[in-house]
């Protein structure tokens, strides 16, 4: 199954690392870029445009881009507008929140950025911008978080 791809607007960038660590490849707007270039981008990359810009979304539509307008600005009730529009939201990191890349496995936990004490089996690395990422008691809350879109 492919998943759906996206494309943030600068409004949802929280968003967009949330559905990151979903598995969703969620790319940012490119620097300097304005709403005409956003559209662009979504049709080009056949991505989905998320963003709270009422009017920009209408923009999308009329120049026939996938759009969905988030109505909160709360993260919380934003996971609620995708668990509503039927996006799947379940811990499964395989991009870097940071900058969409593609998590890779470590394979040895000796690297000089890494945590010490991890287990190598738990940590990857972004092959864009080289974040380490390993699995902690933290990811209990981001799993619970994403299942129930928050509180």
């Amino acid at each position: 199954m492919v998943k759906e791809r996206y494309l943030a607007d600068l409004m949802l960038m929280r968003l967009a690392r949330w559905l990151r660590m979903a598995g969703y490849d969620v790319s940012n707007p490119p620097e300097g870029s304005d709403d005409s270039d956003l559209i662009k981008v979504a049709l080009k990359e056949e991505r989905t445009l998320l963003t709270r810009d009422r009017l920009l979304a209408r923009r999308c539509e009329k120049a026939g881009a996938r759009c969905l307008s988030i109505a909160s600005s709360d993260l919380d009730e934003q996971l609620r507008e995708l668990l509503a529009a039927g996006i799947t939201l379940e811990l499964n990191p395989e991009r870097c929140t940071l900058c969409n890349g593609i998590l890779r496995k470590v394979e040895e936990s000796g690297a000089d950025d890494s945590p010490g004490t991890m287990d190598a089996d738990t940590l990857t690395r972004c092959e864009v911008c080289g974040k380490i990422y390993w699995r902690g008691t933290h990811w209990r809350g981001i799993r619970e978080r994403l299942a129930g879109g928050g509180a």
